[in-house]
């Protein structure tokens, strides 16, 4: 008995949905209903489908276009609280002298760390390997100078990192964190920008 009265309920809520939705379709068949009332003439059966289908067809229309601006004024909003959110990158200014002192602790070291900006890095892909717990890539990089540097790419890196070939040149933009010790920074929340093909790589190679 239960199971029939929400049955029943659910179907009277559909039904009700719908009206509300297609209000056009009463008010065609109220004007229907008035004028064969008032001129004591009978519409013919086409020209009352007629009448209906074009009424269903503008309300379908205007419903359409109803979700489709909300749908576009939803994402509007999602990007704009999107980008308030995120705050513009400010990019460090010499990023070849801050790469220099890579590794180097100390005091001065420490005052001179820019923390939170971002920096540009470019060099030779070596290897990546996976966090412990799984959250993060390590991507090991050699500078021209030689040196040679860790990036972390915070989540899963899909195929960006897992196509990378050793010896590939790659660019990516790192955000500059505290690391263990005084002056030590990490890479972190690093985004690869560019990867050259690995051909070229070989040709440059050779």
């Amino acid at each position: 008995m239960k199971d029939w009265l929400a049955s029943a309920l659910i179907s009277l809520l559909t039904v009700l949905q719908f009206s509300l939705s297609y209000t056009d379709l009463v008010a065609v068949w109220a004007g229907i209903f008035l004028w064969e009332a008032l001129t004591k003439q009978k519409l013919t059966i086409v020209i009352k489908w007629s009448l209906y289908f074009g009424a269903f067809a503008a309300a379908s229309f205007r419903n359409w276009r109803k979700e489709l601006l909300r749908a576009r004024a939803a994402e509007a909003a999602l990007a704009a609280e999107k980008s308030k959110s995120s705050p513009a990158r400010i990019f460090v200014e010499n990023a070849d002298a801050l790469l220099e002192r890579y590794g180097q602790t100390g005091t001065l070291a420490e005052k001179l760390l820019p923390l939170g900006k971002w920096i540009r890095v470019s060099g030779r892909f070596e290897g990546a390997a996976d966090s412990l717990v799984g959250n993060a890539t390590f991507v090991s990089l050699i500078l021209e100078n030689g040196r040679r540097i860790q990036l972390r790419f915070p989540g899963d890196p899909g195929d960006s990192l897992r196509l990378l070939r050793e010896g590939q040149q790659i660019t990516a933009a790192c955000q500059i964190q505290h690391g263990y010790g005084a002056g030590v920074y990490i890479l972190d929340n690093c985004e690869l920008i560019r990867a050259e093909p690995f051909r070229s790589a070989l040709a440059r190679a050779s």
